[in-house]
């Protein structure tokens, strides 16, 4: 245990320096490692436990893609609550709200992604996402949506574009592409001129500037939904300052600020779904000021 530390610690600094050298002597080729690095994300399959001997899979239409999917409770007479999981992530990262929500009369979906988990492909983006998320809401009319990290920046970004539901729940989403893609760059030794052509690529790719996927572009126009934001104050991924400037422009939301979580314990610490839970059942929003109501971890 005492060497394992150090170790990784020699073996982030050696793969930096490579990249240092790489930079130097073929930038272009560094530049499309990156790129494909950033919009590849990590398959990882869902382990449902229990759940899984209640859960019928099935193949969801998305548009240009059809998304391996698990749902429960069908007939829910409170009608159908989406949740949606991070990158690299896959579906059954959201099984603590499954349960929960079955047992308050909702039919629960939860998705894998495209290019995450059992749906094809192998790259994604933003937009890609948000499309398919707007896609999947025109089939399902999903009355909740419970989203995690830049799975939560997506469904944001689908609401502009048309995706519809009554109420949203934010779970540690970034709130604009540059921290996060800066967060990336430095984890990979990247320069800060490599990280500024490796955002152009990007802007490139999608079509769009970065500054137009920022949600605080947008919130101001959704204060139709009904929103629950709830981050970490210790989280290292997604700084809790992106969910407060957001809360901050986007009218009838809340913010929750936990302590002792992080980037992913938020989503599945029993004291937040409790939270999430109410925030679903109960009245809406009437103010647009954001409170804030701290949680402390449970033991684990």
């Amino acid at each position: 245990m005492a060497t394992a530390r150090p170790q990784k610690s020699t073996n982030v600094r050696f793969m930096k320096s490579l990249v240092g050298v790489a930079e130097r002597i073929a930038p272009k080729w560094l530049e499309e490692k990156a790129f494909q690095l950033w919009c590849r994300p990590m398959k990882t399959v869902s382990r449902w436990g229990a759940l899984g001997a209640t859960a019928r899979k099935f193949s969801l239409d998305a548009g240009e893609v059809a998304l391996t999917a698990w749902e429960w409770n069908v007939e829910g007479p409170r009608g159908t609550a989406l949740l949606v999981h991070g990158w690299s992530g896959n579906a059954g990262q959201m099984s603590s709200f499954v349960t929960p929500l079955v047992e308050r009369g909702f039919h629960v979906v939860a998705v894998d992604l495209p290019a995450h988990g059992e749906s094809p492909g192998n790259f994604a983006t933003i937009v890609l996402l948000a499309r398919a998320l707007k896609a999947v809401g025109h089939r399902l009319l999903p009355k909740v949506i419970i989203a995690h990290s830049l799975g939560g920046t997506s469904t944001s970004y689908a609401l502009s574009l048309g995706l519809e539901t009554e109420r949203l729940v934010l779970l540690a989403s970034p709130v604009q592409l540059p921290p996060y893609l800066r967060h990336f760059g430095e984890e990979f030794g990247l320069s800060e001129a490599m990280q500024d052509r490796l955002m152009a690529r990007v802007e490139a790719v999608v079509g769009l500037k970065v500054s137009e996927l920022d949600l605080r572009v947008h919130a101001p126009k959704l204060g139709h939904v009904a929103t629950l934001v709830v981050h970490d104050q210790g989280d290292r991924v997604v700084p809790v300052e992106s969910s407060r400037e957001l809360v901050a422009v986007w009218p009838r939301s809340r913010l929750i600020e936990t302590e002792g979580l992080s980037h992913d314990k938020v989503r599945r610490e029993q004291a937040v779904v409790e939270q999430v839970v109410a925030f679903i059942g109960g009245d809406l929003f009437t103010r647009a000021t954001a409170s804030v109501q701290a949680v402390e971890a449970s033991a684990y």
